[in-house]
């Protein structure tokens, strides 16, 4: 990768250099995953992140864990999930993950969407859930769908991912 793809990069995993205080390709994704699971396992993250979708998708507000900033701060966490993803697709030989299921899905995951693409729809949600717009008045019916569909089954991943490392 020369210069130039570095920081091209490197701008694009703005979450992971904001919350760790490093550049972000030199973060440990599994330090990342490991944090986001210590805080609550995969069941309860499905809950909460389809708790978030259905906050998007109103035309009111509607987030009913605590304030706004809370579901501000769990769009946050969710970028670091997407972008720990991305580092784990990248270089998946450089962080040992040699779970074959779970290495095709990331190819898959990223293949359906670039790692841009996925930061913007999950800006999208995460600006819809926390105002008076809905998520479907951005995106269409079918990207939202698609979008949790493979947003749930990538915490089912990066949690096995986590047990098996």
């Amino acid at each position: 990768m020369n210069k130039r793809q570095h920081l091209y990069l490197g701008c694009f995993l703005n979450r992971i250099a904001m919350t760790y205080h490093c550049h972000p390709l030199k973060a440990s994704p599994l330090h990342v995953l490991k944090d986001f699971f210590g805080y609550a396992p995969p069941a309860y993250h499905i809950k909460a992140f389809d708790e978030f979708c259905l906050a998007a998708l109103h035309d009111s507000y509607c987030w009913h864990r605590g304030s706004p900033g809370n579901a501000l701060y769990y769009g946050e966490q969710l970028e670091l999930l997407i972008e720990a993803a991305y580092l784990l697709y990248w270089k998946p030989h450089r962080y040992k993950i040699c779970l074959e299921k779970q290495a095709a899905f990331l190819q898959t995951f990223f293949n359906y969407a670039s790692l841009c693409e996925w930061k913007k729809r999950h800006h999208a949600f995460t600006s819809a859930a926390v105002s008076k717009s809905s998520v479907a008045d951005e995106l269409a019916a079918a990207v939202i769908y698609e979008h949790t569909a493979y947003f749930k089954k990538l915490v089912t991943v990066a949690a096995a991912i986590v047990s098996a490392s």
